[in-house]
This record gives C-alpha cells, sequence and structure tokens, in this order.
C-alpha cells in the first residue's frame, strides 16, 4: 500500500498558536471575559458545544474580514507548506481535521491546495460574526471524522496518516498506519504516536517518514 491520504490537525501543527480561541479571545481584547467560563472548559464541567457557543457570543459583531486578518499574523510551522506541498505533488491527498474555526481552515486550504478541511464554525451575517457557532467536530470526535473521510475517498487506514500535537489528535492516530506527533503537549499523544518530532518544525517529517516507511510516500 502507498500513502493516499494525509490527515493534519491545523492549530499547533500547520499553524504556530497552539488554541485558536485562546488566540482570538487575546487579539480581540476578549480573554478577560472569557475567563468567567473557560476554566470550567477545561475542567471538562461544560459540555463541547456549549463552550463553543459562549465563545462566539464574545465575538458578536466581530468583523469576518478582521478574524481572518488576525488568522493570517498566525505564522505557519516552520516546513509546514513545504511539506503539504510536497505531499500534493507526490499525489497524496491532504486534508484538516480541526476542533478550531472554519475560516481559519478555508484560509489554509486556499494557500496549499487541501483537499478537504472540517472544522467548527462561527455564523456570520453580512460580514459580521452573529455570537452563534455550529460544532462540526463532536467533543472526542476526530477519529468519527477520519474513518468518515477514508469512506469519501475510498483509502484504507494502511493507506493514511495521521499528524497532530495534542491530546484530541489521538484518536486519529487509531485509525491510520502512522500517527505523527509534532511537539507533542500530551502524554497520551506521544503515547500512541508511531513517530515523535519534538520540535515545532515539520522539516523534518518527510526525511523520516522515508526512513521508517521506505517506499510507502509515491515518488
Amino acid at each position: 500500500m502507498s500513502l493516499k491520504l494525509a490527515i493534519f490537525d491545523l492549530d499547533g501543527t500547520l499553524k504556530q498558536a497552539r488554541d485558536p480561541y485562546v488566540y482570538l479571545h487575546q487579539r480581540l481584547g476578549t480573554w478577560e471575559a472569557s475567563q468567567a467560563f473557560f476554566s470550567k472548559g477545561l475542567a471538562g464541567e461544560l459540555a463541547y458545544d456549549e463552550w463553543l457557543r459562549l465563545d462566539a457570543a464574545l465575538w458578536k459583531g466581530v468583523s469576518r474580514a478582521t478574524m481572518e486578518t488576525l488568522f493570517c499574523e498566525n505564522p505557519y510551522l516552520p516546513g509546514a507548506q513545504e511539506t503539504v506541498r510536497a505531499l500534493k505533488r507526490a499525489g497524496v491527498r491532504v486534508a484538516v481535521v480541526s476542533t478550531g474555526l472554519s475560516l481559519h481552515a478555508e484560509q489554509v486550504q486556499a494557500d496549499l491546495g487541501l483537499d478537504r478541511i472540517v472544522a467548527n464554525e462561527i455564523l456570520f451575517e453580512n460580514g459580521r460574526a452573529t455570537g452563534q457557532a455550529c460544532a462540526h467536530i463532536p467533543e472526542g470526535g476526530k477519529g468519527q471524522v477520519v474513518a468518515q473521510l477514508q469512506a469519501e475517498f475510498g483509502v484504507e487506514p494502511g493507506e493514511c496518516l495521521a499528524v497532530g500535537d495534542s491530546t484530541s489528535d489521538a484518536d486519529m492516530f487509531e485509525r491510520v498506519r502512522l500517527g505523527v506527533a509534532v511537539n507533542p503537549s500530551s502524554d497520551r499523544l506521544r503515547a500512541v504516536a508511531g513517530l515523535v518530532i519534538e520540535a515545532a518544525d515539520l522539516h523534518p517529517l518527510l526525511p523520516r517518514l522515508h526512513e521508517i516507511a521506505p517506499g510507502w510516500i509515491p515518488a
């Protein structure tokens, strides 16, 4: 089997800011207000959809253009663009599965020619945030999304790679031939990864893949 589908997390994996919600709160001046519920969210005392809704409510009235500009200012990890483009040149389909925001993933899709993105959504009307959101990836649901993408593209787990940095990516790793942890923030992710890249840098990814799985990436 050759590699046919590579699935990347977005925040902390392709882009440098690990948490897009913290990033937006800090850039938009809503960080202090978010502390009313942030600790409850981290502690699992809020349902996933509810936490997303509370975040979105603080951004009501913010223009889509402002959010897009802020996400554009969030740099790619070193090697991220080169790695994705190299995979695309090799004929590998590339997708992003993110619990972050679709307007950010859409930017990356346009930059890098991604085949598919799945992410959560902030709703807009007349170019401004309505204060509402839609969760397209349920809590702990990345593995389920990977299975859907495999069915959509007609690929087997042995033909798939997943790359991520946090605990939520562990479910993806369980459904592919090889999971790659990049600068992992989670012991669980490190434990289930077939390859760990300690630095926040994707330059080593393809050379390491050629070493541990010779011939897997199409020439």
